[in-house]
């Protein structure tokens, strides 16, 4: 599977590795958690869901209206679906309907 060899580093393949051994939508969060800021992650979350919308085929406009994304942020998601390394396309089609979760669930309480 292509990828960018400028990203390929054994930092970043045991980071990785450690994500593919979280089990659950709680251990992510977590995970990730301690890892990234909370602006980081909604920044990820948002990038993500920018590329669910483009997939089904939103409008920038709509996309605008429902993310707050600005129109850099749509317009660099949309390139990589079209010329990235597929990965958008690879986790969208995994996961299905139009990419959304099949269910939702409340965060459980953290284990101290």
């Amino acid at each position: 599977m292509p990828s960018n060899p400028k990203l390929h580093d054994p930092r970043v393949d045991h980071l990785f590795a450690a994500v593919l051994q979280l089990r659950s939508i709680d251990e992510c969060y977590l995970f990730f958690e301690d890892l990234c800021t909370a602006n980081e992650i909604h920044a990820l979350a948002q990038r993500f869901r920018v590329a669910q919308m483009l997939h089904d085929g939103a409008t920038y406009d709509a996309i605008v209206r429902e993310t707050g994304a600005s129109s850099a942020t749509i317009s660099r998601v949309k390139r990589f679906l079209e010329y990235g390394a597929d990965g958008y396309r690879l986790v969208l089609g995994r996961l299905g309907d139009g990419g959304k979760l099949r269910h939702t669930r409340a965060r459980a309480a953290r284990p101290r």
